[in-house]
């Protein structure tokens, strides 16, 4: 059978998080596909089978930013994407596969007015919810979903990062798309442990967070339930971070005897550490300008929680996506207040908490399981492994 050529188009590098994570998680178990990446970045990087275009066209000083976005989303033209275009199209693909963040949206609509004979789309977080979160992007807001929306329309094909996202495609511009998260090989669940309390006083509590906190306000308010309960009960607590996080490092500066943050640490090690705490937090914004990326994203922190086996504390308003989750499979608990009692009351209900291993291995295929090479294959007539 001739390999089907695809070329991968994301305006980020091959190894950065979130889409990258999926993306790499992926690629390697698309069979009879031969894929090159194609990406944006400030420097190449040692990714096989990959090439950088050039750098990113959007951030940076806030005039050029600024005079790049309204040429993206306004004015639909760009000579530095017709240049990329061109690029991907001198490889010759049978299939585009086109990631719609930023510069993805212009690239996908090109290539389509090229005539290109299969366009997949692949979104991850919602252009237009990202852009109502940042006082630098609010005003591009309503022309980004717009784009987004001519661009998904357009596609032969499409996929998002969750059941929540495609529900609201199907809603709201009645695109029809399947789900591709991150892809586990070989998925293997370790049985649930028991939580393992400090030696000494035997009374400190670990919690694990990973990535990025999306608010200060949310993430102290928890914090502050964790104090009461420490003063009522007699209890520490522990909360460490993983990754890097704004809002994680103010909270060490304001909870020193709380919050550590450990930073970029390897995905195994941070697995083994999360099987000891008692459990792992995520949390939303409560703002409102964060209402549709809330309920339309899915974070990669959730496979990494999936494969420690640990009870999840959600903590975000009614509608988000992270309740949807914990709705289908008993893995935890959800608080939907900023009110320190009601965190405090949520957070004495997850200690208690059993965590059923085989809901766990449901849970783990189901988000990462087989259904999101099986649709990929689907959309780029590939065979199943």
């Amino acid at each position: 059978m001739t390999q089907v050529k695809v070329a991968l188009f994301t305006p980020f590098s091959p190894t950065t998080g979130g889409g990258g994570v999926i993306f790499r998680s992926i690629l390697p178990h698309l069979k009879n596909a031969e894929i090159h990446w194609f990406y944006l970045a400030a420097s190449p990087v040692d990714t096989p089978s990959s090439t950088l275009l050039g750098p990113r066209m959007m951030g940076g000083s806030l005039g050029n930013d600024a005079v790049n976005t309204l040429r993206l989303f306004a004015l639909q033209s760009h000579p530095q994407i017709d240049r990329y275009v061109q690029a991907i199209r001198a490889w010759s693909p049978d299939i585009v596969w086109v990631n719609a963040m930023n510069e993805g949206i212009l690239v996908g609509k090109k290539l389509l007015d090229s005539g290109i004979p299969h366009l997949h789309v692949s979104v991850h977080d919602d252009p237009a919810g990202l852009a109502i979160k940042s006082a630098r992007y609010r005003a591009f807001a309503s022309l980004m979903d717009r784009r987004n929306t001519e661009l998904l329309r357009r596609a032969h094909t499409v996929d998002t990062v969750c059941d929540s996202m495609s529900d609201y495609y199907k809603r709201r511009i009645g695109v029809d798309s399947g789900v591709v998260y991150r892809y586990i090989h070989n998925l293997q669940l370790p049985a649930p442990q028991a939580a393992k309390a400090d030696t000494g006083d035997g009374r400190t509590i670990h919690i694990g967070h990973v990535g990025s906190a999306y608010s200060s306000e949310e993430v102290f308010a928890f914090l502050r339930a964790l104090q009461a309960i420490s003063a009522s009960d007699g209890i520490q607590f522990r909360l460490t971070n993983y990754g890097v996080s704004p809002a994680m490092a103010a909270a060490q500066q304001q909870f020193p005897d709380i919050v550590e943050n450990a930073g970029n640490t390897p995905e195994d090690e941070v697995i083994r550490r999360l099987q000891r705490t008692a459990f792992v937090y995520s949390m939303y914004s409560f703002n409102p300008r964060h209402r549709i990326f809330r309920q339309t994203s899915q974070p990669t922190k959730m496979s990494t929680y999936l494969m420690a086996v640990k009870p999840i504390l959600a903590h975000c308003p009614s509608g988000s996506s992270t309740i949807n989750m914990l709705s289908k499979f008993k893995l935890g608990h959800c608080v939907t207040s900023t009110e320190i009692s009601f965190i405090a009351d949520a957070i004495r209900y997850i200690l208690k908490f059993q965590l059923d291993g085989d809901e766990a291995r449901r849970a783990a295929e189901y988000y990462c399981g087989r259904r999101n090479l099986d649709y990929l294959n689907t959309c780029f007539g590939l065979p199943s492994e």
